[in-house]
């Protein structure tokens, strides 16, 4: 296992050097995150940030290969990279959110809650929100937990509230 996980690495970064669909940025690295469960293989592509302060989301991809581990598939998981800046001076923010075009899917990406297990921390934000058309996906970092709402179930909880505020 250890092999192929390697031997599917190495494929991930030959692919990502010789094809234009992998973009990189100033100040950002990818990160690959090779996976196997049972025999399904995959690369996650993340970009990472080179500088403190800022948390990447998006210019995101995934590798799908074979039993022989040669790619099967290659996917842009989210069509733009996206920087989020973390409060300076150690100051708290409640929270942070970005949304989902269709092509990216209703729901978090595994690269988002991967990213947020890697530097939620480092932020003091307490929670990240995607929004797509049809879903709010929430993401308690301390708590390292997802909760999952119909976009319907999250506009009426906001209508209830503005309601209450307004009482």
């Amino acid at each position: 296992m250890e092999n192929d996980l390697y031997q599917i690495r190495k494929a991930a970064l030959a692919e990502i050097n010789a094809d234009t669909l992998f973009k990189t940025y100033n100040n950002t690295s990818l990160n690959l995150v090779p996976l196997i469960n049972g025999n399904e293989k995959k690369v996650y592509v993340l970009t990472g940030p080179q500088v403190d302060g800022v948390v990447v989301l998006g210019n995101d991809y995934l590798l799908s290969f074979d039993k022989n581990n040669k790619v099967r598939s290659k996917q842009r998981l989210h069509q733009s990279i996206i920087p989020l800046n973390c409060a300076e001076d150690g100051a708290e923010e409640v929270s942070t959110i970005h949304t989902h075009l269709p092509a990216t899917g209703d729901y978090m990406t595994p690269t988002d809650i991967c990213t947020m297990l890697l530097y939620g921390n480092m932020s003091n934000w307490k929670q990240h929100y995607t929004f797509s058309d049809n879903f709010v996906s929430i993401w308690d970092i301390q708590k390292r937990d997802l909760v999952m709402l119909t976009r319907k179930a999250w506009d009426k909880i906001m209508q209830h509230q503005a309601a209450k505020q307004q009482n």
